[in-house]
This record gives structure tokens, sequence and C-alpha cells, in this order.
């Protein structure tokens, strides 16, 4: 009779979470961005990716625990193949009762290079 354990195991299955990450390496610029938001969106993840300088890409996950570790172990697979992507970090794990982002979003990169004045 484990019916409960069962019902546990369920539970944490649906359970929401929400999380920060840190992809580190000599990326290609609007090389991997892309790869990482189709994925999340097949997956069923939300949240965003942006670059925040030239070897480094940060953003938000939210959805089902399970489906954050489908992601996590997708990009730790990626790294197997793309040598540039040398970390992969997930900080501040925490449950969450809804998700407040609605799509997976490459945003603006912040670390664009000013255009050198013409004279």
């Amino acid at each position: 009779m484990n019916k409960p354990v069962e019902k546990e195991q369920k539970d944490t299955e649906k359970r929401l979470v929400s999380c920060d990450f840190e992809i580190r390496g000599k990326i290609p610029k609007d090389k991997f961005e892309p790869f990482a938001s189709s994925q999340a969106l097949i997956l069923g993840v939300f949240g965003y990716i942006e670059r925040v300088s030239d070897e480094c890409l940060r953003g938000q996950l939210q959805g089902e625990e399970k489906l954050i570790e489908a992601f996590r172990k997708l990009i730790e697979t990626a790294m197997e193949y793309v040598a540039a992507i040398k970390e992969f970090i997930i900080i501040n794990i925490k449950a969450i009762e809804e998700c407040t982002y609605q799509t997976f979003e490459v945003r603006d990169s912040t670390c664009k290079k000013p255009n050198a004045d013409k004279k």
C-alpha cells in the first residue's frame, strides 16, 4: 500500500519552482540564446535568457521541477558537444505558487558595444 508515497512523488513532480541560472564560456553571440529558448519552449519551461557579458549568459527559469531538471540535463549535454560552454549553474531555487512568465524569451543584450563616433 504505497499510495501515500505515490501521491507524494506525483506532488513533487508537479511542484512549481523558480530559479536563476548562469552559463559561462566563450559562447558565440546570438547562437546559444535561440537554442536555449527553443528547448525551454519545447519542454514547457518559462522565463528568460540574456547576455550580460561576452562570456556570461544569465536568466531565470520557472516551471515544474521535473521540467527544469530536464532543461538542466539538456544544457549539460550540450556542454559535452559545445566546447565553448564551460559552466552551467542553477541558484536560488524556490517553490512558487504560479509562474509569473508565460513564455521563454531572449532579452536584448546589455553588453552591446557602443558605435564608434564617425568623424
